[in-house]
């Protein structure tokens, strides 16, 4: 896994992570590592599973949706020309 450093941060912002840090009972480390996946999006395997519910979701709303015409018969009608 890899390391991050961040040199000059603030003092107000410092501080206000360290607080948070400790409402949320982690170590300073671990509040900013949060507080990053939260930012960037998280885990991306998370993101896409979250994508694909998104998308059932919007197709089991729009499934009482009705075409007219029906997309059957556009091809059918398409097929006889």
């Amino acid at each position: 896994m890899a390391n991050l450093q961040i040199r000059d941060c603030p003092d107000a912002l410092h501080q206000m992570l360290q607080l948070r840090a400790k409402r949320n009972n982690r170590s300073l480390s671990q509040q900013a590592l949060t507080d990053l996946q939260r930012v960037c999006g998280g885990d991306s395997r998370e993101r896409r599973r979250q994508a694909l519910a998104d998308l059932q979701s919007l197709a089991k709303r729009n499934l009482t949706q009705r075409f007219d015409p029906a997309p059957e018969a556009l091809i059918r009608m398409d097929r006889d020309r």
